[in-house]
């Protein structure tokens, strides 16, 4: 991060290191979102955020830092409880089947499988 510069409430203006040779110009207006603006090959002449205004933001906001990771963490968490528990559900499922009743979930499965062109061979 180079020459991080204020430009009022919520706004600001650096110049960040990307993997071109020369930095990107970032605009980032906290306040006002779609205003902000990257010239990386991302952002450039769209509308999007890119991780290069993520940056900025997090430098003119250190305090931030912390309290967005441990969000990301929570919501990790949360993902891997869901997915553990649609899991466990799947096992019983299976498990609850009879040998003939699984021979023809498994080839309603592949067949779905290939009509997506998700071959499974």
């Amino acid at each position: 991060m180079k020459n991080l510069r204020p430009g009022g409430e919520g706004v600001f203006d650096a110049e960040v290191e990307g993997t071109a040779n020369l930095p990107y110009t970032v605009h980032v207006d906290t306040v006002h979102v779609r205003q902000s603006h990257c010239d990386c090959p991302h952002a450039a002449g769209t509308k999007r955020i890119c991780k290069h205004m993520v940056a900025t933001v997090f430098t003119a906001y250190p305090q931030q830092v912390d309290a967005f990771k441990w969000e990301v963490e929570q919501e990790e968490l949360a993902f891997q409880r869901e997915e553990e528990a649609h899991r466990a559900e799947l096992v019983r499922y299976v498990n609850s089947l009879k040998k003939d009743e699984l021979r023809e979930a498994l080839l309603a499965a592949l067949i779905e499988l290939e009509e997506r062109q998700d071959r499974w061979w």
